[in-house]
């Protein structure tokens, strides 16, 4: 039984009509596809596979007649070639092996030098985030979900004031740290909610810092609230449910896919100067942010967290969401966005 050809690329059928032009060169296309049984269609997607290869050439006595290559040329060229990659292949792998004893060796060096604080109380957990801060030479990145700076005068109490953001859950930088940084010229990227634009306190101390230098920009959602200082330290909450809670972490490995959670945020959003309306579908970067929400199966009170807003008007969203899509029920509305692609 001869022996297949696949190790150099070949397929069946052209196997099988590379050894038949060896025989009979001269072969008619009714012979081959009589003898290999071929339909024409394989017939020609195997010549065009051999010639690809350097297995066929025209022949010199007549140019429209393509020509086996004897084995001794054209399967050596192929032997040559794979040989070469095979080598390449090797090389990769000793290289990829020499990077993972390389990361795995600083992941241990790292988990060993890895360490986390809890923190109870508002006043606690700002006063370490000021002493944190004091030390922090380059960077800084915040999430908001809540709202502006600590400090920051609630809004107006106005019939849907509860619709909109107040003060923000301690664990973010007031307005004096946030400044001060600047002014030592650490890079400050602050991401609030889309929300935030409805509420004209955050709005002027949004302003306030891109006049310092800052940089600002509101997302449809975000999932938690985060600060980190120079990669390498992150305070987040202990508990999702309590702004009075929260842990630091140190440690640049660990804090590398929260870092990676901020960067994927902050090349999605949009600076605060952008206004947010209503696209051609007739809906809002909130509507869609909702409907992913809920898709997941969280409940209103952990899509207004997310969201940024209260649970009426997660519900008053919702409602919008419904209407544009045509839609009786929740699950019918997930169904409808889902077939429009709006949940990608």
């Amino acid at each position: 039984m001869p022996v297949a050809l696949q190790a150099f690329g070949l397929s069946d059928p052209a196997d099988r009509l590379y050894r038949e032009l060896l025989r009979t060169p001269r072969a008619t296309d009714a012979e081959l596809t009589a003898r290999l049984g071929l339909v024409p269609d394989q017939l020609r997607s195997s010549r065009t596979e051999l010639t690809g290869l350097g297995l066929l050439r025209p022949s010199r006595e007549d140019p429209s007649h393509l020509h086996p290559v004897v084995p001794e040329l054209g399967l050596a060229a192929l032997l040559a070639r794979r040989e070469a990659e095979l080598l390449s292949q090797r090389q990769e792998f000793e290289q990829a092996r020499a990077a993972f004893g390389q990361l795995r060796a600083e992941a241990a060096a790292e988990r060993h030098h890895t360490r986390t604080e809890h923190l109870i109380g508002a006043d606690a957990i700002r006063d370490r985030l000021a002493e944190l801060g004091a030390g922090t030479s380059s960077q800084a990145l915040v999430l908001s979900p809540d709202a502006g700076p600590t400090n920051a005068p609630n809004a107006p109490n106005a019939p849907n004031a509860r619709d909109e953001p107040d003060t923000p859950a301690a664990g973010l930088p007031d307005e004096s740290l946030a400044a001060e940084l600047l002014t030592r010229g650490v890079e400050l990227r602050t991401l609030f909610v889309d929300a935030v634009r409805r509420h004209p306190p955050t709005v002027e101390y949004a302003r306030r810092l891109v006049g310092l230098g800052g940089q600002v920009r509101t997302a449809p959602a975000l999932p938690l609230r985060l600060v980190v200082l120079d990669r390498e330290t992150v305070l987040l909450p202990l508990d999702p449910e309590r702004a009075d809670t929260a842990t630091v972490l140190h440690g640049r490995g660990p804090v590398a896919a929260l870092c990676a959670l901020f960067d994927g945020l902050w090349h999605s959003a949009a600076p605060l100067c952008h206004p947010r309306g209503r696209d051609l579908n007739g809906m809002t970067a909130q509507h869609y942010a909702l409907l992913r929400i809920l898709q997941q199966g969280d409940t209103d009170v952990v899509a207004a967290r997310k969201l940024g807003v209260s649970e009426r008007t997660v519900r008053r969203l919702t409602a919008e969401a419904l209407e544009v899509l045509g839609a009786r029920s929740r699950f019918q509305a997930g169904a409808r966005a889902a077939e429009r692609g709006w949940l990608r």
